[in-house]
């Protein structure tokens, strides 16, 4: 699998980095996008963001050949304490060895807030040396970067060494859902400096989360695009996740079975596999 592609932690929601890393060594990743999302994964709170938590997880890494080089860790860089937030992700994330953290960017109703602090938070990413990648949303919430049309001008209003874009098509498809999602995605392919794919199939009551090639949109065929621009990606697959009709995200009860989240992974890895496969032969 191409160096430039990473897998998230966000498919193994109930289980614990000692369990999660092994089993993504099993499926033979190497790349590892750890997810500390609200609402996506158990609960933390960023007292767990320690130096000593993140030495332990880069042990562990070492241990199994990885390492990390995106970090996801969501919050609305409008709220008061952003610039707290963000330094104990940008911290967390460094030590980890990650050079790009994965946030939001804000809702409509506190951009004044956002802009007013937007040279600070990007003086916290220069001094952790990693950039902020602001991700579109996936909630239904109006927000500065709802879909790629709305990120140049945003930033266009940001330190363009702190800040970057991470597109999330599958975030599109329940924040958007009147847009194509294959038009959006591709208008976003030069102003994004990663993207997320997050396969779903939209159901009667809101929207699931599946494998890669098992969604109602051709991801296969953006990560065919990615693969050929050799643009760096993670598959993010929060199995455990859904949405409700008003693309607000819930969880099962109890986690999958690390059988399911395995053979998924797989299953996923294997389309990619196919699809650099036929780009290497084309060339």
């Amino acid at each position: 699998m191409p160096s430039f592609i990473s897998v998230s932690t966000a498919a193994y929601d109930g289980y614990d980095f000692d369990v999660i890393l092994p089993s993504l060594a099993r499926c033979g990743i190497r790349n590892v996008e750890f997810a500390f999302i609200d609402g996506y994964v158990e609960a933390f709170t960023d007292s767990d963001f320690t130096a000593a938590f993140a030495a332990e997880l880069k042990s562990e890494m070492q241990r199994h050949g990885q390492q990390c080089r995106y970090f996801s860790g969501h919050i609305d860089l409008g709220i008061e304490n952003a610039a707290a937030r963000l330094e104990a992700r940008c911290r967390f994330a460094a030590s980890l060895g990650a050079s790009c953290v994965i946030t939001n960017a804000a809702t409509r109703e506190r951009a004044d807030n956002f802009f007013a602090q937007a040279d600070t938070l990007a003086a916290i990413a220069h001094n952790y040396g990693v950039r902020i990648l602001l991700e579109n949303p996936g909630n239904g919430v109006p927000n500065l970067l709802d879909h790629a049309s709305d990120a140049p001008g945003l930033l266009k209003q940001l330190d363009a060494q702190a800040f970057g874009i991470n597109y999330d098509i599958g975030n599109l498809l329940a924040h958007c859902p009147a847009r194509e999602p294959l038009e959006d995605a591709r208008a976003a392919m030069d102003i994004a400096d990663h993207f997320h794919l997050k396969p779903c199939v939209r159901r009667e009551d809101g929207i699931d989360f599946v494998p890669l090639g098992a969604g109602d949109v051709n991801d296969t065929a953006l990560a065919a695009e990615l693969l050929r621009q050799n643009k760096p990606f993670s598959l993010e697959l929060p199995f455990r996740l859904h949405r409700d009709a008003n693309a607000q995200p819930w969880r099962d009860e109890q986690p999958l079975s690390l059988d399911v989240i395995e053979w998924r992974i797989s299953r996923s890895l294997m389309e990619l596999e196919s699809l650099d496969k036929q780009f290497t032969t084309n060339q």
